[in-house]
């Protein structure tokens, strides 16, 4: 058990631990504990306070008997719900929360049998002329410059969830509980498996929790649920969301028969229409042990509502928020949720990627089809609308338009024989900062902080987008009458620009970073007539210590945890460089597996003495292949169970399993494993793991093993796949971790690239920034980058590494070996011998496996040996006890 000091702000704490010895059952007992002491020495002290008060203030006894009754009133309340909780626990025990009622058999009811999302019930009066259109005009806006009176309009801020429903009113304000803790982690798996720890421990039911999660996750809505993609869901939600909203907009300027008319048009998603099964959510939630998101679905499936937006609606009141990186990470998000981190505890759990996932979430991308929509839709929207817009408005639009143009100039295909040497829209990439991007366009005089103010303040995304829609649809309706006003195929569709406007809206946003913090990727469109490559212009974030210091500074305590956050300097430098030493503090522990439950093995020569070279100008070698074929054949031939191995990326994967196939090598392994491969499809992961897990069952359950050839599974994965991180292969799914070669990102990225730069604080001319970019240029870079940048590299490599073998070892009571393949980890420093230690990538290694590590330089034949003893003495430990 740890002792968590959390009485000063801006505490920092990294916690590295390695996969099976506790860490998240540690931070759990240890953070929750300190919670419940402070929130017991916050109410003992209260009493204190008032009763001193008492003694020392003059004022009236029934004043200050008012505030103490007042007090102890919600103390009460707050100790009568957590006994309703216990209550509702107990009468719940022998019959968990299932979804006994199915909801999508009342999807007809709900959503008005075969009637589409969006469709009143009732006949809806038509009406015409400026009346109709009112509601898609955006309210007059005075900025700083032009605001006569010197003060901007004052909007009320839209609420998240409205309601149509004349039965349902607004919820109590309720007060928001001051102290939390906040567990953060990558995956919403790995959050799973978080609640699934706290519901072992008293927590679950003394203190109250909820767990956030995506729309994508949480949607119940079929309609929207079946559009797939995370992009299209969330677009899909916000368009109801907003329709819903927009029902109560601008209702007092239009006639009494139209106010019914919009309302009953904009419904919105049936699954809010009533805020009244909104707080039955939230207070069955309240009264409910822990819940992960599939609880949270299947609650919402039962009582008919959102389980997305009623999630939310209980942050306030909450003690324990678990909520993915995207949620607490992005200011914007942690505001749209009701996320405050003020003096409370955020723990973040898998931080070893961190410092990149702070930079790819404020990193974002624009394609030339968006920014075509958007302009198409501006113009159409300000061409309606010209003549009843405020001034303010056209100008803004009229700069949005310019904004746009310059940006769809440097994307285009260039005309034949049209550039000029310095033309930024050539056939190549180019990597500028945000102020030579800017000039090279002529933009920089637009003044981007009012117009990213305009777009967040006007509403002017939704308003233009909505107005597109209809008249979209309006001519859909109409051709399908009659025809002939188009040729065949060129009916127009309804789409949606709200994706391309919010892309916009953040690359606007992006450009008023400082100019060192980020750059700008430009990628032209090539191709001529319908083989057009749609161009991008991509904004990359490099200074992740600009958005993780707001939340070390509103936050009483962080903790970071994970079991490779090695190096911990470069994890400093780059996220919190400002802290005082005294305030950060590491913890740090060894696995708890014993010695003889281990096998690391670094092999330099296959089973045909072949060496393994891996690096990319060699790994493509049809001997290398062939060679890597027979030692995963001889391999499969004395581990039993299943075996893991990790390939440098899908391309190269596919290339050995085609060359294996085709020289017969794949048939003689299927002899001895069942094979499986890692998909690309996030969808078909689950049941390829299954299928692995069920052959490995099968073939440990069998009998009579001299009449089955196949022990077990073979599972091809890739480092940076789904299967590489937060996937457990415990006990029989990886008795055999095989790590083919060294997984190094391609040193011709271009983002790669200005990150090592940015690292390593290069002269832009140095390494030529704003080149186009190259493999060679690439390769020039690792040449003159210093120290840190090449340090970078190498710790982007070995990170991935240790995270995709670290999927084997999980508990006490597991064992695995794990195979180094390459030999490139059998460099050793000067002296060699017995006693040398790892040098080169093996250096990097974790240290419960870089003290074990056996390295092999000699035939193979030592490896099957090794091999052959560690599994014979495991499994006769393990049938011993």
């Amino acid at each position: 058990m740890w002792r968590i000091r959390v009485s000063c702000r801006g505490y920092m704490f990294q916690v590295a631990e390695y996969a099976g010895t506790g860490k998240t059952l540690s931070l759990i007992c240890s953070t929750l504990q300190w919670l419940e002491d402070e929130h017991a020495h916050r109410l003992s002290s209260s009493r204190k306070g008032e009763a001193e008060c008492a003694k020392e203030d003059e004022e009236p006894d029934w004043m200050r008997d008012f505030e103490v009754n007042k007090e102890e009133q919600k103390l009460k309340e707050k100790e009568e719900k957590k006994q309703r909780r216990k209550l509702q626990l107990v009468s719940d025990s022998a019959k968990k929360v299932s979804s006994s009622r199915s909801f999508f058999g009342d999807v007809d009811e709900r959503f008005g049998g075969k009637q589409r999302i969006g469709k009143s019930k009732k006949p809806v009066k038509t009406v015409a002329g400026a009346l109709e259109d009112d509601e898609f005009l955006v309210e007059d806006y005075c900025s700083d410059d032009n605001a006569s009176s010197g003060e901007a309009v004052k909007r009320k801020p839209e609420k998240d969830i409205s309601s149509s429903s004349e039965e349902d009113v607004e919820d109590e304000d309720e007060e928001e509980e001051p102290l939390k803790v906040f567990f953060c982690s990558r995956t919403h798996s790995q959050l799973s498996q978080f609640v699934g720890e706290l519901q072992r421990t008293k927590f679950a039911t003394s203190l109250q929790s909820v767990s956030l999660g995506s729309r994508k996750t949480l949607c119940i809505n079929p309609e929207v649920a079946k559009l797939g993609s995370s992009a299209r869901i969330n677009e899909r939600c916000l368009e109801l969301h907003k329709a819903k909203s927009s029902g109560h907009a601008g209702l007092k300027a239009v006639k009494d028969n139209q106010m019914q008319r919009r309302k009953v048009k904009s419904s919105g998603c049936p699954l809010l229409k009533k805020q009244r099964l909104q707080r039955q959510f939230k207070e069955k939630l309240e009264l409910s042990s822990a819940m992960d998101v599939e609880d949270l679905v299947k609650l919402g499936q039962e009582l008919g509502t959102c389980p997305y937006y009623g999630s939310r609606r209980a942050v306030p009141t909450a003690d324990l928020v678990v909520l993915p990186y995207q949620s607490l990470l992005n200011s914007s998000t942690r505001e749209s949720l009701g996320v405050k981190l003020k003096d409370c505890v955020v723990i973040i759990d898998e931080a070893h990627n961190l410092v990149d996932t702070v930079n790819s979430i404020h990193s974002c991308q624009v394609s030339a089809t968006q920014l075509r929509q958007v302009s198409s839709q501006l113009s159409e929207y300000l061409e309606k609308f010209k003549n009843r817009l405020a001034d303010s408005n056209r100008q803004y639009i009229e700069t949005l338009l310019l904004l746009i143009k310059a940006f769809l100039d440097c994307l285009a295909v260039p005309e034949p024989g049209g550039l000029k040497g310095g033309q930024i829209g050539g056939a190549k990439s180019k990597m500028l900062t945000i102020n030579d991007f800017l000039f090279s366009l002529k933009i920089d005089g637009i003044n981007l902080f009012k117009l990213r103010r305009y777009i967040k303040e006007s509403n002017i995304v939704h308003k233009v987008s909505s107005y597109g829609e209809k008249v979209i649809s309006e001519q859909t309706v109409s051709t399908s009458q009659s025809r002939s006003g188009f040729a065949k195929g060129t009916i127009p569709q309804v789409s949606n620009a709200l994706t391309g406007f919010h892309a916009l809206a953040d690359l606007v946003l992006a450009l008023t970073n400082a100019d060192k913090d980020g750059r700008v990727l430009v990628v032209p469109s090539v191709g001529k007539g319908l083989d057009i490559w749609d161009g991008h212009l991509k904004f990359v974030m490099l200074n992740a210590t600009k958005h993780f210091t707001e939340i070390v500074e509103e936050a009483k305590t962080v903790i970071l945890a994970g079991g490779t956050l090695q190096p911990i300097s470069e994890l400093r430098d780059r996220l919190f460089p400002q802290l005082p030493h005294e305030k950060v503090h590491l913890f740090s522990c060894g696995h708890i597996v014993p010695p003889e439950s281990i096998l690391p093995l670094a092999i330099a020569r296959g089973p045909g003495g072949h060496t393994f070279d891996f690096t990319y100008q060699s790994r493509s070698s049809q001997t290398t292949i062939e060679e890597l074929g027979r030692l995963i054949s001889n391999v499969s031939s004395v581990v039993p169970e299943g075996i893991v191995v990790f390939f440098p990326s899908f391309e190269y994967e596919s290339q050995v399993h085609a060359t294996w196939a085709d020289k017969g090598m794949l048939a003689s392994i299927q002899l001895k494993k069942h094979v499986y491969r890692e998909p690309r499809s996030a969808s078909e992961v689950e049941d390829i793991l299954q299928r692995y897990k069920d052959s490995i069952i099968k073939a440990s359950n069998q009998t009579d093993k001299a009449t089955h050839s196949q022990r077990g599974a073979l599972l091809l994965c890739v480092v940076g796949g789904k299967m590489s991180e937060g996937i457990n292969f415990s006990d029989g799914m990886g008795r055999c971790v095989v790590m083919v070669g060294l997984p190094y990102p391609s040193p011709s990225d271009p983002e790669l690239i200005e990150r090592m730069r940015y690292i390593d604080q290069l002269p832009a001319a140095e390494v030529g920034v704003g080149n186009s970019v190259t493999a060679s240029n690439g390769n020039l870079v690792l040449q003159r980058c210093g120290q840190r940048g090449r340090e970078y590299y190498d710790n982007l490599c070995m990170k991935a590494v240790n995270q995709s073998i670290g999927r084997a070892i999980r508990h006490i009571g597991d064992y695995a070996a794990i195979l180094l393949v390459d030999v490139r980890y059998t460099s050793t420093s000067s002296p060699s011998g017995p006693n040398a230690k790892p040098s080169g990538p093996a250096s990097k290694l974790p240290e419960w496996i870089k003290e074990r590590l056996v390295q092999v330089t000699g035939s193979f034949g030592e490896v099957h040996k090794l091999l052959h003893q560690f599994f014979k003495h495991n499994q006769q430990r393990i049938q011993g006890n």
